[in-house]
């Protein structure tokens, strides 16, 4: 906790939820949150129960629109932006589904893959290697990559550390605490669905190679996932939800 309170002069306190089981909220002024996919309706908790901020959920259009699980649960939440990691002109009907104000910002596939590259040691090298970690042997692998270039197009990042980059992006000063995010495949909190393994094995990969500016600012909720990772662990007092 000290250590966070080395950062106090940073001008946000940003929350990111992620949907792993392991969820706990930091009792601080936070400015506002992030979550992705089904983990938007805990912003909705925390804006029932604790205090209203602004809440920006990122989505995958292809997971939204065919996973109800997803879908029910970010339509519920109203979050006051959404991100579209994936958009293509077969998604334009995606707003009709909120019945708030929302606002919409859209990345097409290869234009979130891009926006990628800037946050890592590397760049976009360095995210196509990780793209090699998404299968265990080398020549399925090499068949990964091939239909990446040909066929379904690079996703990089899980779409819950895509909203951990679009925060350290919007919020440049900010302090980032993660709730919920492993940077591990594994079950949802809710039951439904789950990170794959193999995109999770991205996620740890480029985790590591994360630039200081932005790996400095991020605290982690869980104080194991924190020393596997490299990374702060916030230990303040812990609000329910």
């Amino acid at each position: 906790f000290w250590e966070f309170k080395k950062n106090i002069l940073m001008k946000h306190n940003i929350l990111i939820f992620g949907s792993m089981s392991s969820v706990k909220v930091p009792d601080i002024k936070i400015d506002e949150i992030f979550t992705s996919n089904g983990s938007a309706e805990l912003a909705s908790l925390y804006n029932q129960k604790i205090t209203n901020v602004p809440h920006t959920c990122v989505i995958g259009a292809r997971s939204f629109t065919k996973l109800d699980h997803i879908k029910t649960r970010v339509i519920k939440a109203k979050p006051d932006k959404l991100i579209i990691r994936d958009y293509q002109k077969v998604y334009t009907n995606i707003k009709e589904n909120f019945d708030n104000n929302i606002l919409i910002k859209k990345f097409s596939l290869n234009d979130q893959f891009l926006f990628q590259a800037d946050f890592f040691n590397g760049g976009l090298l360095n995210l196509i290697k990780a793209e090699m970690k998404y299968e265990k042997s080398f020549f399925r692998s090499l068949l990964h990559i091939f239909y990446c270039l040909y066929r379904d197009g690079f996703m990089g990042v899980s779409t819950g550390f895509f909203s951990l980059l679009y925060a350290a992006k919007k919020y440049p000063n900010s302090n980032l605490i993660l709730s919920g995010i492993s940077f591990k495949g594994g079950d949802h909190y809710y039951k439904s669905g789950k990170m794959s393994l193999n995109r999770g094995s991205v996620d740890n990969y480029l985790i590591k190679l994360l630039r200081d500016n932005i790996k400095s600012r991020i605290f982690c909720m869980d104080n194991s996932i924190a020393l596997d990772l490299g990374i702060k662990h916030f230990s303040g007092k812990v609000l329910s939800l």
